[in-house]
């Protein structure tokens, strides 16, 4: 996906403070209408509805001001991040994508979950340790290599002579 043109479909009322549609149209001529935001209108908006959190909506782009620079920098950004333009698409179909999409992603979240960590796990942890388990092969591969791993510094340890030394200083 290659950029032809980026064109805000609305008037920029203030830099600082305003969000705009605004077109992205592509070499092959496909095009995207996207949100463009500032942080001050997101506060506002919040000062408007009267909440402390941005409700759930579309997905929005988020620049600093709305200059035509800073606008064309960020929709290159979100195109750039991967060679699909996975978050452009994202801020484009974000809110059609349907339901069972999202619940089939979880059901199988939920599996590696219980794979990996037992049934009576269910935490968001692993998203921590950005360990992704593909398939069930993927996991029986690393089960056995890290038991292997650990079997071999076991047996490293308690065959080398210096270990022994290590064992009776330690108990004295």
């Amino acid at each position: 996906m290659q950029i032809k043109e980026i064109e805000p479909i609305d008037k920029i009322k203030d830099v600082k403070n305003d969000n705009i549609d605004v077109g992205v149209r592509f070499n092959d001529n496909h095009a995207y209408t996207v949100i463009v935001r500032t942080p001050q209108n997101l506060l506002q908006e919040m000062e408007e509805e009267k909440t402390n959190f941005v409700e759930p909506g579309t997905l929005t782009i988020i620049v600093k001001e709305l200059t035509d620079e800073i606008i064309r920098e960020a929709i290159e950004a979100y195109l750039r991040l991967d060679d699909e333009g996975y978050w452009l698409k994202l801020c484009q179909f974000g809110d059609s994508i349907d339901i069972s999409v999202l619940n089939k992603l979880d059901s199988q979240q939920r599996k590696r979950n219980s794979l990996i960590y037992g049934k009576r796990f269910d935490h968001p942890f692993e998203t921590y340790l950005n360990f992704y388990v593909e398939d069930l092969d993927d996991l029986t591969f690393f089960e056995t290599t890290l038991f292997l791993t650990i079997l071999t510094l076991i047996v490293y340890y308690l065959l080398k002579p210096e270990s022994f030394d290590f064992f009776s200083n330690f108990v004295k």
